[in-house]
């Protein structure tokens, strides 16, 4: 098996994804032309059917620090769409592993479409009204459902140290851009592909959300390597909407096989496209698609 990473499990690897899909990313490495702009984009969606994106290098560290905590289960919290629970669930099936969710909803309604996939693979769904849900941040709350379930916590989306981890993988495919843009939820995937790049390198973020400045405070609190700074976002921030005009960027985007999903992708190559029409963008620039298509189905064009 050739060697990825000294510092990420190759069994855990393999158990999820070939190691040599892992070793040579740069291949999904892509080249489009829309709206009269040609650009590169890093097509991390097309990993595997169910295990990609941004969420597959997010779980790796997860899955490493449940392998050595004596855990039986993982558990985690999401939304009806979750693309998060969506990959969690496969992962966890890949693995064997028993998997729960807290999810912001209620029985009641019918399920999603990402709610079922989730449970065919065998994650056990728990319902929170807004107010439990609420509580996903809290330490005591978290320990309390992983005592009584003997499970292993997930942050929401993937957050928190280990989140970072799986992001080394992407060194060899992000260096020798002078710009790299992501978009942004938790802020975890531009934190762990800035603890991979070069201080010479500029990451570009572009917020999905409205967080009143607190993914610019984390990111001002640590010693990034490269520069970083915010994209300027010419769309609305309302989290899952979209503008016509959002809709319409997918569908263009879809004529030349470059399908978005409707929170973070359309977001990132909207702005991308706003900044490079006025010239605020290097020609030297990649985009990573972060994945995220199956919540496409929550949505009709």
């Amino acid at each position: 098996m050739p060697e990825v990473s000294k510092e990420i499990d190759l069994e855990l690897l393999a158990g999820l994804l070939p190691v040599s899909t892992l070793s040579n990313l740069q291949r999904f490495r892509q080249s489009y032309q829309l709206d009269g702009e040609i650009f590169e984009c890093l097509r991390l969606d097309q990993l595997h059917p169910t295990l990609s994106g941004n969420k597959f290098f997010k779980l790796l560290g997860h899955l490493e620090a449940f392998r050595s905590s004596g855990r039986s289960r993982l558990l985690s919290f999401g939304g009806r769409w979750s693309n998060h629970l969506h990959a969690l669930a496969h992962a966890a099936a890949h693995l064997d592993v028993p998997s729960m969710a807290m999810v912001l909803g209620y029985p009641e309604q019918p399920l999603t479409e990402t709610l079922r996939d989730c449970q065919r693979q065998g994650m056990a769904l728990y319902f929170c009204n807004r107010k439990q849900y609420q509580q996903r941040y809290d330490e005591t709350w978290r320990q309390t459902l992983s005592d009584q379930y003997d499970a292993w916590i997930i942050p929401e989306g993937g957050d928190g140290e280990a989140g970072v981890r799986g992001f080394e993988l992407l060194q060899p495919s992000v260096i020798g851009y002078d710009e790299v843009w992501v978009a942004a939820g938790t802020g975890t995937s531009a934190i762990g592909l800035a603890e991979n790049m070069l201080p010479s390198q500029t990451l570009v973020i572009v917020n999905a959300v409205q967080d009143q400045g607190a993914l610019a405070e984390r990111l001002a609190s640590l010693s990034l390597k490269p520069r970083w700074r915010f994209a300027d976002c010419p769309y609305s921030l309302r989290f899952g909407k979209l503008t016509p005009e959002q809709r319409q960027l997918m569908e263009r985007a879809d004529v030349v096989d470059l399908p978005l999903d409707p929170v973070y992708t359309v977001r990132l190559l909207s702005a991308f496209l706003h900044a490079r029409q006025r010239g605020k963008v290097s020609d030297n620039s990649l985009l990573i698609h972060s994945g995220g298509l199956q919540g496409r189905r929550g949505m009709s064009f």
